[in-house]
C-alpha cells in the first residue's frame, strides 16, 4: 500500500470516526495496520476507537505502540494518559499527561485530562488548578467547563460550579450531562429563588432534551392499566426505600407493571425487584430511540420517571411523550422542566393546596404523604441515647457534603456555640482527610474548635450507615435541600430530626415526614427557630430519651408505613388521570 493509499484510508477512517461510526472507522484503521503494522497514525487512531468503544486494555496497547513510534507527539501522549486513567492506572496516566504538557504547555485537552486524574487521586487543589487552566486556554470546549464544574462541586463551591455548568451549556445547548449537573446544583444553592430555579429548569430542559420524534396519541387498550417505571436506580439505592413497597403492593388485577431499568451494575436488590415486576426491561445498553419504541410497543398508559435530573436518567425518552400520562416522582425534588411531563407527585405539606406549581408539571397531591417508607429488614435495634454515657449531646449529619453549604455550616456553628455541652458528628463516604480539613477550617471561622467536631469516613455498605445513628442524639437536617431518606432512617433508629420548613418541595420533604408522624414540634419555621428547636431539645434531655423509646413504634403506626394503603391511594390517582 502506497503512502497516498495510507493517507486516503486514514482520511476515510477519520471521516467515519467524526460521524460516530466507531466500528467502521476501526475496520478502516485495521486495514492500514494489516499492511503497515507500525503506522503511528493508524496505531493511535485504532487505539482511540477502541477506547471510545469501551475496550480500554486494547486501546492502551495500541496507543503505547504509537507513543514508541512518535514519542514527541503530545496528542498521542494525552490520549494514552486518558486511556490509562480510564483503566485506573493513575500514576502511569499522570506520567503520560505530564509528558504531553512538557511538549505543549498550552494544551487545553491535556490540562483537562490531568485535572480529572488528580481529582480521582484526591489531589483536589491540583485538579482545580488544571481544570481552570483548561478553560482559560480554550473556553470553547463544553466538556472542559463541565469537568471544571464537577471539581468545583466537590470543593462545595456551589455558585462557581453552577456558572461552569452554565458555560458548558452556553457552548453546547444540547448537552444532557451538563444540564443534569446544573439543575442538580441549582437545588443546592441556599439563596436561590424557587421561581427562578423552576424557570431555569424549564429553559435548560427544553434546550437539552429535544424530542427525537413525535409519537401519535395512542388510545388506551382494554384490560389492566399499564404502568411503566423508568429508573437508573433499581438497585441498592435510596429510591427503593420508597419504590419497592409500591412495586410489591400494586393490585395486579387492575394494574400491569413494567420496569425499564437503566442500571449498568445490577445487584441483589435489582434481582429482588425483578421478581416483583410483571415485565422487566433492561435498557442500560439501549439507545433512547430503542427505549421509545419498546414503550410504545408495550402500550404504556402512565409512564413514571423515578430519576429526574440525576445520573442514568432517560428524560430524552420522556421528551417524546410515548405515554398519554407522564409523571415524575421520588428521584429528584423539583420539576423535570419538560413540557411533556404532566405531573409531579407531592403532598399537602411539600406543596400546600393554595400553592401553584412553578415547574412544567401540575402537582399531583397525595393525602398520605408523597411517599411511604420501608426500612431495611436488617436495620439494627434502637439503642440508648448516647448522651447517657457520653455526658454531652451529639448532633449528627450523614448528609452529602454538597448539602452542607456555607449557610448550613454557619447555622450549625451557631448552635454549637450556643450549646456548650454539644458535639457534632459528621459521617459520609466523601469525608476523606482533605474534606475533614476543609470543614474544620469552615467551622473554625465561626469560632468552633476542632475538638467539638468528629468526622468519620464511612465505608460502603448499609451496616456502617445505620450504625452511625446509634452514636447521635439529634440529627440536623440541611437546607435548602432537606435529607428525606436520611431523616426516615434516623427516625426509624429513634433519633429525632430537626428540620427547617423551606420554601419549596425540596426543602419540605423532611417537614412532611415529621408532620405526618405528629412531630410538628421538630419543624422550624425559620433559621432562628431551627436553632431554638435544637436548643430546647438540648435543655430537655428527657425528651431525647422519650423519642429514643417511642419513635420506631410511632413511625410504624403512621401512614408512612402503610405500604398497601399508600399504594392503593396512588392507584386511585392513576385511575383518575386515565378516566377523568
Amino acid at each position: 500500500m502506497s503512502e497516498s493509499d495510507f493517507q486516503q484510508h486514514i482520511k476515510q477512517g477519520l471521516r467515519l470516526h467524526r460521524q460516530g461510526d466507531l466500528s467502521g472507522a476501526k475496520t478502516v484503521y485495521a486495514r492500514v495496520l494489516a499492511s503497515e503494522p507500525d503506522h503511528p497514525d493508524a496505531l493511535h487512531l485504532y487505539g482511540l476507537a477502541c477506547l471510545q468503544l469501551g475496550d480500554r486494555e486494547t486501546a492502551v496497547g495500541y496507543i503505547e505502540r504509537a507513543v514508541q513510534m512518535v514519542p514527541n507527539e503530545p496528542v498521542v501522549r494525552n490520549n494514552l494518559g486518558n486511556a490509562l486513567y480510564q483503566l485506573g492506572r493513575i500514576n502511569q496516566a499522570l506520567k503520560q499527561l505530564h509528558a504531553a504538557l512538557a511538549l505543549r504547555p498550552d494544551y487545553a485537552g491535556a490540562h483537562q485530562n490531568i485535572a480529572n486524574v488528580y481529582a480521582r487521586a484526591g489531589d483536589r487543589e491540583a485538579a482545580l488548578k488544571h481544570a481552570r487552566q483548561s478553560v482559560q486556554l480554550d473556553p470553547s470546549r463544553a466538556e472542559a467547563w463541565h469537568d471544571l464544574g464537577l471539581i468545583l462541586l466537590d470543593h462545595v463551591l456551589l455558585t462557581e460550579a453552577a456558572e461552569a455548568f452554565r458555560r458548558a451549556l452556553a457552548t453546547r445547548p444540547e448537552y444532557p450531562a451538563a444540564a443534569t449537573s446544573l439543575l442538580y446544583v441549582l437545588n443546592l444553592l441556599p439563596d436561590a429563588d424557587p421561581a427562578e430555579i423552576a424557570a431555569e429548569h424549564r429553559r435548560i430542559a427544553t434546550g437539552a432534551f429535544q424530542p427525537m420524534r413525535s409519537i401519535p396519541l395512542q388510545h388506551r387498550r382494554s384490560g389492566r392499566y399499564r404502568i411503566g417505571y423508568v429508573s437508573g436506580d433499581l438497585r441498592a439505592h435510596a429510591v427503593n426505600f420508597f419504590f419497592e413497597p409500591v412495586l410489591e403492593h400494586h393490585d395486579r388485577e387492575q394494574f400491569e407493571v413494567y420496569c425499564y431499568s437503566n442500571v449498568d451494575k445490577p445487584d441483589d436488590t435489582t434481582t429482588r425487584m425483578m421478581r416483583l415486576a410483571d415485565h422487566w426491561r433492561d435498557i442500560s445498553q439501549w439507545s433512547d430511540d430503542r427505549v421509545l419504541t419498546q414503550i410504545t410497543t408495550d402500550a404504556i398508559d402512565i409512564l413514571v420517571d423515578l430519576s429526574g435530573h440525576t445520573k442514568h436518567h432517560r428524560l430524552g425518552v420522556f421528551a417524546c411523550k410515548p405515554a398519554p400520562v407522564q409523571i415524575t416522582w421520588l428521584g429528584f425534588p423539583n420539576t423535570s422542566g419538560l413540557d411533556q411531563m404532566d405531573f409531579q407527585i407531592v403532598d399537602q405539606h411539600t406543596a400546600p393546596a393554595d400553592e401553584s406549581a412553578l415547574g412544567s408539571e401540575d402537582f399531583l397531591r397525595l393525602g398520605t404523604g408523597f411517599a411511604c417508607f420501608r426500612p431495611p429488614a436488617d436495620a439494627p435495634p434502637v439503642g440508648p441515647a448516647p448522651f447517657l454515657e457520653n455526658g454531652f449531646i451529639t448532633l449528627g449529619s450523614l448528609h452529602k457534603l454538597e448539602k452542607v453549604n456555607e449557610a448550613v455550616i454557619a447555622r450549625w456553628a451557631r448552635i454549637l456555640n450556643e450549646n456548650e455541652d454539644t458535639r457534632l458528628l459528621m459521617a459520609r463516604d466523601q469525608l476523606d482527610d482533605w474534606h475533614q480539613r476543609r470543614i474544620q477550617a469552615a467551622f473554625s471561622r465561626h469560632g468552633v474548635a476542632a475538638d467539638r467536631l468528629r468526622m468519620t469516613r464511612l465505608s460502603p455498605g448499609q451496616d456502617s450507615f445505620f450504625s452511625v445513628f446509634a452514636e447521635m442524639d439529634i440529627m440536623l437536617d440541611t437546607f435548602p435541600w432537606s435529607g428525606h431518606t436520611l431523616a426516615c432512617c434516623a427516625l426509624w433508629m429513634g433519633v429525632p430530626v430537626v428540620s427547617l420548613h423551606g420554601d419549596r418541595h425540596a426543602g419540605r420533604m423532611v417537614a412532611s415526614v415529621l408532620r405526618l408522624m405528629g412531630l410538628d414540634e421538630l419543624v422550624a419555621g425559620d433559621p432562628d427557630d431551627y436553632g431554638h428547636v435544637v436548643h430546647e431539645l438540648c435543655r430537655h434531655m428527657a425528651r431525647i430519651v422519650r423519642y429514643r423509646v417511642e419513635l420506631r413504634n410511632r413511625f410504624e403506626e403512621s401512614v408512612l408505613r402503610d405500604e398497601a394503603g399508600f399504594t392503593a391511594g396512588l392507584e386511585r390517582q392513576y385511575q383518575r388521570l386515565l378516566n377523568p
